[in-house]
């Protein structure tokens, strides 16, 4: 398997455009978080270190108001399933 470099995005962006499902996103921690749609109500953030749901909320804006943070990082990945 070849390894996948990712890109880190040093635009800022505002939390709207980043906090977008598909997106994937690094906290300071370094940690990364893909952002996810489970239905009509529901959004997560999966964190892509341990491939566990960090949390859900039952909107973005809450996601975003709730989990946000001025640090955070728009990240340029490509996710390859196997």
């Amino acid at each position: 398997m070849e390894m996948q470099k990712m890109k880190i995005d040093t635009k800022k962006h505002n939390f709207e455009e980043m906090y977008q499902v598909g997106n994937v996103i690094q906290w300071i921690n370094g940690n990364i978080y893909l952002v996810v749609d489970h239905g009509e109500y529901d959004y997560s953030l999966v964190d892509l270190t341990n491939n566990k749901v960090y949390a859900t909320y039952d909107t973005l804006e809450n996601l975003i108001s709730e989990l946000a943070s001025e640090s955070d990082v728009l990240v340029n990945a490509e996710i390859n399933v196997f």
